[in-house]
């Protein structure tokens, strides 16, 4: 594909790397001997195996990912797709350029292979490094892929039973109108529509097409109705098929035709023929970006690595059409909910970009980034119109902090939150007016990490335009400062001076004269800029007490101030952002030995939101200021409070599942921890500026001038410290041993290039194409025993805390009760083997008898007959839902539970199992056991008067149970139920749980 001409092409000497890191400015490595470190460089090289390192983030399945929300995720940059194993094979197909509403193509259904899915035998594995899906199960066997460089859905299978039909079918769903067709033996179902609905529309034409075929005995396409389209097949004689699905760009023409050109000889070519392609692609990929590979006593370092990991599998998935593929910070091309898109689908957050942008940088993968910089570059002109009609005539562009994909500031076809638009103050993001400088610094970046002046003379206007609109928007006040009114982002609106602004000031005008400077024109912008930058006024500051108080820089001398939001502290507050850490990360103005550090430092410690939301830039901002311990702990707590998918997505907050995946928080977690392993935003290079301790790493990142870093890190030492160069000059790099004595030498050849220092910072005289060893003098690199970095491929699936990657092996009970895990019933004189929300309450068994539940007791309710468990009380009486599977058996209508949340409400998805090997997903809410309001359709079928809680007392509080129903298909008898994995019982975290299940 052209994005690996591009990476190429940046990064001509770069062969992906690993490497491991320490945390610097902290003294001292601890005492090692070399005995017992290595370092994988040998010979002028890092060697490492990267099939290795990648297949240690392989997500693998020991159950069938029957529910949407366990979907996998497939895609070659254009199309994406989410899979999941309901009926057998269910996948959706998915695009960025079905604007306005990023309509899917369709949904693809093969219900044959539910004969392995149901399978005991049952798992599987996404091999990220080969970007291939693995299934087995009873005798079958699946591979499934998207294919690089082509549009295509494959699912090759093997096993079947020679003599049974089979088929696919694609459908759309109420709100579509497709054309249905068959030709030959594809089908195809094309649809059209004009963007010309809302306020900011673009007149353009969009469309969708899906086209089916199989590769089998009897090939037969058909339309079923209006929406769906199926072939049916035999499989080969030796039981073996394939189900190709196309689904390319479209805006209208001949269906058949298109869809003929685009699959050709597919569905019939030998696999390793087509699988020989896919390699080669996702090989490349991995080949030539930045790796890390973390070891920890405990697990957490592997678990953030297989998240960076799975963010750069994703991005490169899903990012390669004329449009990112998130909008903001969702991972739209791998929506599973129809046409449901959270948020404005035809508009780009860039703040929730900013992890994305960022960790494609410093991982090598320039390419991902150009779908976002052309989008932007591409509509200047409009932005411009847009600014000059919205922004009081101002010259320049004002980019729309949600900017429709075709350059103007219309939120959701004008229903309000317009940005970059005076009129529409006060608002979220009406006046705020640094995104434009924003996506011209991450251009910026780029540049300074690519080195090509041919990218930067291309995107230069978004910068120079960008600059433009800032100098017009501000005005010199009598105190000789540049001033305004505008919005800390969307944190307060309409106020004097924003952090947001002066950061931006201060970053984009010398990176505009820089950029100008190199490219020898706009003489006369580039001298408005120099004056401008030193008119740009010092950060207004606040107490860190109750960020009210309005101070001055005078107050840094006693240690209590904070950055504040802006000049007015005491303006409403209207979204949870640390505006005062913005200098930190993303403008790069302060960082770890910055006059300014000590103020950022408390303006951390003491920032108004700690964690929330996934796209939480706590661990970045941590990075950049050299706390490694906030660093892992900002890390972890984030990670479990916000990841939710099995594919290593994300809820926008919390951790429960919810209807459509977020990819903001693993790109965060990617930025951070290369920010913690090496960075160079002020010029000057850190080797592991704030690596945590507990964690032995080996990494390669990119760096400024084509350049890239590998280290390693073991047991707290740093063995290995080696830059490459991209470019002929010199390097600023900072000591990796404050106090002790480095030396830099050639890495292939040895030779001294900087003889012993001391110095806490000392430049380097590189070549292009050569490396560089930093060693510590007393403990070079060559005296520890050569390793290679390797990796493991992954055989199981990962936990940490509550959230997972993957799924662990099915865990089949004779019974419901069989599968009690947890102790929700106690008696009023002993309330200590109460649990039941993880935080030692639990029901009273009393109170429940009274209200007709005791022990074995039958309730009625939703139309259903639960039976209350017959256990004693204090012992185990409830499961706490997390993935078992309950044999159950009979048929009915409808399926139903009694159930109560901790902490909730507690929603998921389960699967029901029929005798014939079919499967159902169905999604289950239990209210908070503190409610008395019945879930959507269900009952409050017991209120027990008070609750218990430890030391043998009372809580004087309803406890209650609900029940709920859901449908299933009479026709079939049950074979069992799969709860729900919600993860484990833990305090404050919502938990369902499952007290009965009734068919009658």
């Amino acid at each position: 594909m052209h994005r690996l001409t591009w990476r190429r092409a940046v990064a001509a000497t770069a062969t992906a790397a690993l490497a491991t890191a320490l945390p610097l400015g902290l003294g001292p490595a601890p005492a090692a001997t070399a005995a017992t470190l290595t370092t994988a460089w040998q010979n002028g090289a890092f060697s490492q195996n990267t099939a290795g390192v990648v297949g240690r983030s392989d997500i693998v399945l020991g159950q069938a990912n029957t529910a949407a929300t366990q979907y996998l995720p497939l895609g070659n940059g254009t199309l994406g797709v989410a899979e999941w194993a309901a009926n057998g094979f269910t996948a959706q197909l998915n695009r960025s350029d079905t604007m306005p509403g990023r309509k899917s193509p369709g949904q693809v259904h093969i219900p044959g292979l539910a004969a392995m899915t149901s399978a005991a035998d049952f798992k599987a594995t996404l091999d990220v490094y080969n970007g291939v899906l693995n299934e087995s199960g009873g005798g079958m066997t699946a591979k499934v892929w998207v294919a690089s460089g082509k549009d295509e859905l494959v699912v090759d299978v093997t096993g079947a039973n020679p003599a049974t039909t089979q088929t696919a079918t694609v459908n759309l769903w109420s709100g579509r109108s497709p054309a249905a067709a068959v030709s030959g033996g594809i089908a195809t179902l094309a649809e059209t529509w004009v963007d010309n609905s809302g306020q900011g529309a673009s007149g353009q034409t969009f469309g969708s097409l899906a086209a089916l075929t199989a590769g089998g005995q009897n090939v037969a396409a058909s339309v079923v109705n209006s929406s769906s389209v199926q072939v049916s097949f035999k499989p080969n004689s030796n039981g073996s098929f394939r189900v190709v699905v196309g689904a390319p760009g479209w805006t209208g023409g001949n269906a058949a035709s298109t869809a003929s050109a685009l699959i050709g000889a597919d569905a019939t070519t030998a696999e390793s023929t087509l699988l020989a392609t896919q390699s080669a692609h996702w090989n490349g990929f991995w080949g030539s970006t930045g790796l890390i590979e973390i070891t920890s006593a405990d697990g957490s370092g592997e678990y953030l690595e297989a998240l960076r990991t799975l963010y750069l599998y994703a991005e490169e998935a899903s990012t390669g059409g004329p449009y990112g593929g998130s909008q903001a910070g969702v991972a739209d091309l791998f929506n599973f909910d129809q046409d449901h898109q959270d948020w404005f689908p035809a508009g780009f957050w860039l703040w929730n970009l900013r992890g994305e942008i960022a960790t494609n940088i410093s991982a090598g993968d320039f390419a991902s980034n150009l779908p976002i910089f052309n989008m932007y570059l591409n509509d200047l002109p409009a932005i411009e119109s847009w600014t000059s009609a919205q922004m009081g005539g101002k010259p320049g562009a004002c980019v729309p902090e949600t900017m429709r994909f075709n350059g103007n500031g219309w939120y959701n076809g004008g229903t309000g939150n317009a940005s970059c638009s005076l009129a529409s103050s006060p608002s979220y993001n009406a006046e705020n007016v640094t995104s434009g400088a924003e996506i011209a610094l991450w251009i910026w970046q780029q540049y300074q990490d690519t080195g090509s002046l041919p990218f930067l003379q291309k995107y230069y206007p978004v910068l120079q335009q960008a600059a433009t609109f800032l100098l017009a928007y501000q005005s010199v006040g009598s105190d000789g400062y540049l001033h305004a009114t505008a919005n800390a982002h969307e944190t307060q609106w309409a106020v004097t001076d924003p952090t947001t602004d002066l950061a931006a000031d201060a970053a984009l005008f010398p990176a505009t004269v820089a950029a100008a400077t190199l490219l020898n024109t706009d003489s006369a912008l580039v001298s408005r800029l120099r004056t401008a930058e030193t008119q740009i006024e010092p950060y207004a500051r606040t107490d860190a007490a109750t960020h009210q108080q309005l101070l001055t820089p005078s107050a840094d001398a006693a240690g209590t101030d904070v950055i504040g939001d802006s000049f007015q502290p005491t303006a409403a507050i209207n979204n949870s952002e640390n505006i005062g850490l913005e200098p930190v990360w993303p403008y790069g103005l302060i960082g770890d030995s910055s006059p300014l550090t000590a103020l950022a430092d408390r303006t951390y410690t003491s920032r108004p939101n700690n964690g929330g939301n996934d796209w939480s830039f706590d661990a970045v901002d941590a990075a950049r200021l050299g706390l490694a311990s906030q660093v892992q702990s900002d890390l972890v707590s984030l990670t479990e409070h916000d990841q939710a998918f099995i594919a290593g997505t994300a809820n926008l907050s919390g951790s429960t599942a919810g209807d459509e995946p977020y990819l903001e928080q693993s790109a965060t977690v990617g930025t951070a921890l290369d920010e913690a392993l090496a960075t160079d935003y002020d010029g000057t290079l850190r080797f592991a500026p704030a690596w945590p301790s507990a964690w032995s790493v080996s990494g390669t990142v990119y760096v400024r001038g084509g350049s890239r870093v590998e280290v390693q890190v073991q047991n707290g030492t740093l063995t290995t410290a080696a830059l490459i160069a991209g470019t002929t000059g010199s390097t600023a790099v900072r000591n990796p041993w404050p106090g002790q004595s480095a030396t830099v030498v050639n890495g292939s050849t040895g030779a001294v290039v900087v003889p012993p220092t001391t110095a806490a910072t000392f430049t380097v005289p590189v070549t292009a194409g050569s490396s560089y060893l930093i060693e510590n003098t007393a403990s070079p690199t060559t005296s520890y025993q050569f390793a290679q970095v390797t990796g493991t491929v992954a055989t199981t699936d990962k936990h940490l805390g509550g959230v997972r990657i993957g799924l662990d092996p099915a865990t089949h009970y004779a019974s419901l009760a069989a599968s009690f895990n947890d102790v929700g019933i106690t008696a009023d004189n002993n309330t200590a083997p109460g649990n039941f929300d993880g935080g030692g309450a639990s029901y009273s068994q009393t109170a429940l008898s009274n209200a007709g539940a005791g022990p074995g007791a039958q309730v009625s309710a939703s139309g259903k007959h639960f039976s209350m468990p017959g256990a004693a009380a204090g012992t185990a009486d409830n499961t706490v839902a997390n993935g078992q599977t309950i044999n159950l058996s009979g048929s009915s209508g409808t399926l139903g539970f009694l159930v109560s949340g901790s902490y909730g409400p507690a929603t998921g998805s389960g699967t029901v199992t029929y005798t014939d090997g079919s499967t159902q997903s169905y999604t289950v809410t239990a209210p908070d056991w503190f409610s008395t309001s019945p879930p959507s359709g269900g009952a409050l079928a017991v209120s027990s008067a008070y609750q218990n809680r430890q030391g043998n007392t009372t809580y004087n509080g309803t406890g209650n149970l609900f029940s709920t129903t859901v449908a299933i298909n009479a026709a079939k008898t049950v074979a069992s139920v799969t709860l729900p994995a919600l993860g484990s019982l833990a305090a404050g975290t919502p938990a369902l749980h499952i007290w009965a299940v009734s068919l009658n």
